[in-house]
């Protein structure tokens, strides 16, 4: 029981933060239980303005609110970003970004392409992007 209690401690904190114009970030069951497993063991560390590209290569959308960015499925650190004023439909269409650099950086547009029609339904942008990094285990010798 205070496992639970305390993995759901980095999720609840990253939630209660207030975005962008004070709105808080509501996310269904569902959703909250993605975050939480891919928060799991993790403590979150400083905002960074741009992450590498390998830390691109894989790209989890929570909600229209939250994205996540590792270089694995398994990677020690992940990187959380949450678009201000949201990425509206993120979880049903696809996001399509260019980078200027290798990089992948605050500010840097994102488009919304509809599964279906190939045609442009939007865009957003990304925000800061706060690592979480798992904890290190401690060993009894």
């Amino acid at each position: 029981m205070m496992r639970k209690l305390l993995l759901a401690i980095p999720a609840a904190m990253l939630l209660a933060a207030p975005a962008i114009g004070g709105e808080k970030i509501e996310l269904t069951e569902k959703q909250q239980a993605k975050l939480d497993k891919q928060l799991e063991g993790r403590t979150a560390g400083k905002a960074k303005s741009c992450i590498n590209h390998n830390d691109q290569r894989n790209m989890t959308v929570i909600s229209d609110d939250i994205l996540i960015f590792s270089s694995s499925r398994n990677a020690k650190t992940i990187y959380v970003n949450k678009p201000p004023g949201g990425c509206p439909r993120a979880d049903r269409n696809i996001l399509s970004y260019r980078r200027t650099s290798s990089s992948l950086c605050q500010g840097e547009i994102i488009q919304l392409i509809d599964n279906a029609s190939g045609a442009t339904m939007g865009s957003c942008s990304f925000g800061d992007f706060v690592a979480y990094t798992k904890d290190l285990k401690l060993s009894s010798d």
